[in-house]
């Protein structure tokens, strides 16, 4: 597979294909999302593709532990290839994530996974495989992750906002309780397109509803907050 350097949020260097799945906005907002006070955290990025939101988090958490796995060996291959200009240690792990055993093993769990589940799907294997649900879907997904999360870990996790039903009913279902939810707008005249939501393992309080977030305004031009992502690499809350 083709690849090509470029910069994420400006400054990091990063390698995508040239053709087939590249990362988008979704994949900078979901680790922009991800808080911790805690310096040392057993962490795993399923569906890693080229490396991006493992990158992004190494950077803010350098001390944390971290692994990845992806299932389509060219994306994997090009993850390990921007994980070692970055000099970073990460367990890659080539495969299905439905597959590996274990549990109690991460403290904090991230993905952002293949979440179309119509019939209408992309010529590209490569782009079909990444985007939708053709290995694994959403039930699978949450359960490996309360699996493999230990007591009182964070499962965080992007979906299409007219999934959000059926996504907060099976978190809960699986005892990942729903700890905070943030939608994502093109901008205040569209109706919500993602949601952000972040579970916790065994949690018995309630689920915070945070404020929104534009990615454009009433003219179509970014708004500060998509620009402070852009620069920072954070969203705060």
């Amino acid at each position: 597979m083709k690849k090509v350097r470029e910069e994420v949020l400006y400054k990091y260097p990063f390698f995508q294909p040239v053709e087939g799945y590249r990362y988008s906005v979704d994949a900078l907002l979901l680790a922009g999302f991800i808080r911790s006070k805690e310096s040392k955290l057993k962490i795993l990025d399923i569906g890693t593709g080229s490396g991006i939101i493992t990158l992004l988090l190494s950077k803010r958490f350098p001390d944390w532990e971290f692994s990845a796995m992806e299932i389509q060996k060219e994306l994997c291959d090009i993850a390990l290839d921007n994980f070692n200009i970055h000099n970073l240690n990460v367990d890659l792990l080539e495969g299905d994530y439905r597959l590996i055993e274990g549990q109690d093993i991460y403290d904090l769990i991230v993905s952002n996974p293949p979440f179309f589940n119509n019939g209408h799907r992309p010529s590209n294997e490569s782009v079909a495989i990444a985007r939708h649900e053709v290995v694994g879907d959403m039930k699978s997904l949450i359960g490996k992750a309360q699996k493999l999360l230990k007591a009182g870990g964070y499962f965080y996790v992007i979906y299409p906002a007219d999934r959000i039903t059926e996504l907060l009913s099976e978190l809960s279902s699986k005892k990942l309780s729903p700890f905070a939810l943030k939608l994502i707008f093109p901008n205040p005249g569209k109706t919500g397109s993602l949601a952000m939501v972040v579970a916790k393992k065994n949690y018995k309080g309630r689920l915070q509803v945070l404020s929104p977030f534009y990615i454009g305004d009433e003219k179509g031009e970014d708004t500060m907050e998509i620009k402070e992502l852009y620069e920072k690499g954070v969203l705060e809350w």
